[in-house]
């Protein structure tokens, strides 16, 4: 709202210098022109506007060149404000919004909302989810699960992000326990939540881009102490790389920007854990384990079952043989 006031008071500014002196010729002149550029202007940005929304994505709704202005000013809170042609930064979009759908599990971009809020201002609120690296072994245990048909429900836990996380074993019961007896397993999945606000010359074009997540500024100001939460977010940078530049130097930016080890368990020497409140698993590298111990004891008891069934089977051919069957 502030910015939309700037704005508004800037424009008129300009507007009230620009006026001619009423003697002047011009200021009995119809103003029509400038009426028609105005209506076509307001039409270019809505139809910005139903593109971001149909796209789900500000990156997918200028991942073309002929929607970007010849120069375009890009900034995030990670990345400093560069200046780039058209066909860079669209080239730029697509590479992110195809990465992010490619390399991040079931990726799904939504917008929040959309707005008009000063001329050729566009502010935009949009989400990314997607299920975590760490957990995606599980998701696909869910998606072929054994006993039957499962329903596998996806939620967020950004409720919890100023929460510490530690590791029970009582969720992990609890987690499987569901799955066979109620038919579901719920995925606590990623949840990347962002604004972009977009600036437009007068031709509806795209020339400044300005990007914040939640989760960094959050991290930032210390209100993160969820370190799968923290995880999320850099799985989710890890697909923002920019083009041309190496991962080391991309992640020494990073934390350059994100204040990462404010975060507990974020240090390489921190225990790996799993959140214990309302069954819900944040950190599964302890499950591995378990479930390996799992799959070598029911391989176990069906190598005995095997092996007990040749048994059996050996002892009725010898009776058929000796005919005392």
């Amino acid at each position: 709202r502030t910015r939309a006031r700037v704005t508004m008071t800037s424009t008129r500014a300009l507007a009230r210098v620009a006026t001619p002196h009423p003697s002047h010729p011009s200021s009995r002149r119809p103003r029509r022109p400038s009426r028609v550029a105005r209506a076509s202007s307001s039409a270019v940005e809505d139809d910005t506007l139903q593109r971001i929304s149909h796209t789900s994505s500000p990156f997918a709704a200028f991942a073309r060149e002929e929607h970007c202005a010849p120069s375009v000013s890009y900034r995030s809170d990670v990345q400093d404000a560069r200046a780039l042609d058209g066909a860079s930064y669209a080239a730029m979009s697509v590479r992110w919004d195809d990465r992010a759908r490619r390399e991040l599990r079931d990726a799904t971009f939504a917008v929040a909302s959309v707005a008009r809020v000063a001329s050729n201002e566009i502010l935009v609120q949009w989400s990314c989810e997607f299920v975590p690296a760490k957990l995606v072994w599980l998701y696909d245990l869910g998606l072929n699960w054994p006993l039957g048909t499962l329903e596998i429900t996806k939620y967020d836990i950004l409720d919890r992000a100023g929460e510490t996380s530690t590791f029970s074993w009582k969720v992990l019961a609890q987690v499987f326990k569901r799955a066979v007896v109620e038919k579901e397993m719920r995925i606590p999945v990623a949840k990347i939540e962002g604004t972009s606000a977009l600036t437009l010359d007068d031709n509806g074009k795209l020339k400044r881009h300005v990007e914040s997540l939640a989760l960094i500024g959050m991290v930032n100001a210390g209100r993160v102490r969820n370190k799968r939460v923290m995880r999320d977010v850099l799985e989710y940078l890890d697909v923002r790389k920019p083009p041309g530049m190496s991962l080391e130097d991309w992640d020494i930016q990073v934390e350059s920007k994100v204040d990462i080890y404010s975060v507990p368990g974020m240090r390489q020497l921190d225990v790996d854990g799993m959140e214990d409140q309302n069954g819900n698993i944040e950190d599964v590298t302890a499950v591995l384990g378990f479930m390996t111990l799992v799959l070598l004891t029911f391989s176990s008891v069906g190598f005995a079952w095997y092996m007990n069934g040749l048994k059996h089977e050996a002892m009725f051919r010898e009776m058929l043989d000796t005919g005392a069957f």
